[in-house]
Parts: C-alpha cells; sequence; structure tokens
C-alpha cells in the first residue's frame, strides 16, 4: 500500500528541502521496517507475531589489541605505518608511502546467526586528515594559469557481502566527525559487514616527508569508532 507524503505547492516547480527526505523514508519504512499496517487486517495472530517479530543487535569496537600494535582500541589498523610515529608532532597513520589511494577495507565482522531480512549498521568515529587542501601544481600562486587546487577527504562506505548498501564523500576537516548508516535486504546465513575508507590521492607536490630526516608524514587516521547493526525479521 502506498503512503503518499504531503508538500506545499510553490513556484516555478521549487521543491521542498525535505521533499526527496520524506518520500524517502516513507518508501523505506515500508519496505523494510517492522510496520503492520501494511498487512492485510487479521493477517497476522498474536502468537504469530511473538514468535517471529525478532531483533538482534550487535555492537563492535573495531581493531582490538592485537600483536602489531599495541593500545589500538578502536583505532586504525588497516595500512598503518609505524615510522610516523617517530616525529614528535605526529602518531601512527595512515602514509601515501605504505597506501597510495583506493578503497580499503578498515574493519569486517560477520555476523551470525542471521535469519534473513532487514540489516541496519550504524558507524560512527573520527578522522584525522593532514594537508586537507594543498596545491597540486609547482607554480606560484600568483602565477598564470594559477594552481590546481587538491581537496582532501576521507571516504567512508559500508558493504553487505561484498554489495555497497551506504556511501559518502567524508569528513574533509583536519580534525572531525562522522557518522554513517547503511541498511538494506540480506539473505539468511552470514552475512560479512565491511567497512572501508577511501583517501584522496596525492598531489604532485604535497608534503609527504619531513625534510630534515625524510621520514614519511601522517597523511590520514581513523579512532574512537564504533559500529552498531541491528537484524530485524518477521
Amino acid at each position: 500500500m502506498k503512503g503518499w507524503t504531503k508538500h506545499d505547492a510553490r513556484s516555478s516547480h521549487i521543491i521542498e528541502a525535505d521533499q526527496f527526505n520524506d518520500q524517502h523514508t516513507r518508501f523505506r519504512g515500508e519496505m523494510v521496517g517492522l510496520d503492520r499496517s501494511q498487512y492485510p487486517a487479521g493477517c497476522l495472530s498474536p502468537a504469530m507475531i511473538v514468535a517471529n517479530a525478532m531483533h538482534k543487535v550487535w555492537t563492535f569496537v573495531p581493531w582490538a589489541a592485537s600483536a602489531s600494535y599495541a593500545n589500538t582500541n578502536g583505532e586504525q589498523t588497516a595500512v598503518r605505518a609505524a615510522e610516523t610515529d617517530t616525529l614528535p608532532e605526529q602518531f601512527m597513520a595512515l602514509t601515501y608511502q605504505e597506501y597510495g589511494t583506493g578503497w580499503r577495507t578498515a574493519f569486517s565482522e560477520d555476523l551470525t546467526p542471521f535469519k534473513g531480512g532487514s540489516l541496519l549498521t550504524e558507524w560512527c568515529g573520527c578522522t584525522a586528515l593532514q594537508a586537507y587542501f594543498t596545491w597540486t601544481n609547482k607554480a606560484r600562486h600568483d602565477a598564470t594559469p594559477k594552481s590546481a587546487p587538491n581537496s582532501k577527504h576521507v571516504g567512508l562506505r559500508i558493504l553487505y557481502n561484498g554489495v555497497v548498501v551506504a556511501e559518502r564523500v567524508g569528513p574533509a576537516k583536519p580534525m572531525d566527525s562522522f557518522r554513517i548508516i547503511g541498511e538494506s535486504q540480506a539473505p539468511a546465513g552470514t552475512v560479512t559487514v565491511s567497512l572501508q575508507f577511501k583517501v584522496t590521492g596525492a598531489g604532485p607536490d604535497d608534503a609527504l616527508e619531513e625534510n630534515n630526516t625524510s621520514k614519511d608524514l601522517m597523511q590520514a587516521h581513523l579512532y574512537g569508532n564504533r559500529v552498531v547493526c541491528v537484524g530485524r525479521w518477521r
């Protein structure tokens, strides 16, 4: 059954800011939510609802302490370079020498048992981003043509069994927090939830090494991360 959304008419066919969000939320609620108002009257008995309206919650603190890195609770361990920790103003983080660019899996977990149905995942945390705004051409800023900016950001996405269910551009400040939520139908059985990140590639004149020591400079880092997954089925 279609649930209609209401919006005020505007001149020149201008839409309201939340028009798409309201309609999308209503649509998702009808397709994957637990609202039984869409069922025909009398189709579910109280006994059936008690037995089958179930949910399960999984909570994680990613990157628990491991043999490779001590005290990494909630901090990125993927492509984390120890060399950056040798400079007093830095900590162990991603470097372009170790990383380059492209999507990398930050954290992955198998959810069991999953009975099939709606699966919602919320991933929140903080990022550190070095040189978030730099110039890519080796030219003076007052030269003609002018240098082009190389705006940095940390892309984020959530995958179920290798299929992307949510993706966003991600934080673009030197220090920032983020929250990304993905929801989709998933089949019964083990569901692998993967959290991935992607850092903007280095420009030709980005600072990659410290001048005096030639040590690699930190470029990006994820820390203080928490993940919660909620599976719902009838």
